[in-house]
């Protein structure tokens, strides 16, 4: 049930400049958030920013009662929580939004994970809820260089299938685009599902891909959010059946074959 949960920052770890973890403790908000769910954070007594912010719940422990987030640092209010001390509060409204789904996943089946920079950050506790279903979940991780995926490890310490990097400059991994590293595997591999998350330029190249595997998807669009819940409409997206889909609200997980991507 969506709530608005006082929390406590526990602990932060840095994977690199403006790259980190943040995790809290907040145990109702643990139990209740799934795979793909997000939070509207607000840090008290902070001027700016004035409007809660978004973030993706990256990982749920419900038997320690904490929620961690992994965030890059592009603004101040994500500056605000990378300078936030061990100890102070926050205030967290969620879970919000709609989750990953996992159901009809037999047991042994393989699915594709596609991650293009901070857009990893909803999927730790998405590979718990794989490992849970039995399923194996590859990891295409992607950004413009080695310093995007510098949380990689935190990825690969949950990952129960193959990890492909891409960098668009080679620093790491493969050279190139994520999403051409996955067309290469999926045109070997059957891919049950394929889960992604990552910026709207990935989503345009990797929807008529999954389309042409005939594969399910589902993409966390994790568009740019003012309230949460519906009421701002500032989240909005093209869609196919009707003029336009609220991310906050409809999604944030939504079938790619939903979008009017020729319109995003």
């Amino acid at each position: 049930m969506r709530a608005d949960h006082l929390a406590r920052l526990r602990r932060i770890e840095r994977y690199g400049p403006g790259l980190f973890s943040s995790t809290f403790d907040a145990a109702a908000l643990a139990r209740a958030v799934e795979p793909g769910q997000f939070v509207m954070l607000e840090i008290p007594g902070r001027a700016r920013p004035y409007l809660r912010r978004a973030y993706s719940v990256a990982d749920a422990r419900r038997d320690a009662g904490e929620v961690e987030f992994l965030v890059k640092t592009i603004g101040p209010g994500t500056a605000a929580l990378e300078e936030l001390p061990v100890g102070a509060p926050a205030r967290l409204l969620g879970p919000l939004g709609n989750a990953f789904s996992t159901d009809g996943l037999a047991r042994g089946a393989r699915v594709a994970i596609v991650a293009g920079g901070i857009g990893a950050a909803p999927f730790p506790l998405l590979y718990r809820a794989l490992a849970a279903a039995g399923a194996t979940g590859d990891l295409f991780l992607g950004g413009r260089s080695a310093a995007d995926v510098a949380f990689r490890a935190r990825l690969e310490s949950l990952a129960n299938g193959d990890v492909v990097v891409a960098t668009d400059d080679g620093s790491l991994g493969e050279k190139g685009f994520v999403t051409a590293a996955f067309a290469r595997r999926a045109a070997a591999v059957r891919y049950e599902k394929v889960f992604a998350c990552g910026p709207m330029p990935m989503f345009r190249a990797l929807a008529p891909l999954v389309a042409s595997l005939g594969a399910a998807a589902e993409f966390s669009t994790e568009a740019d959010m003012g309230c949460g819940f519906g009421a701002c409409l500032g989240c909005v997206l093209p869609g196919v059946e009707k003029p336009f889909l609220v991310s906050c609200t409809e999604g944030p997980i939504l079938s790619p074959q939903r979008i009017a991507w020729e319109r995003v």
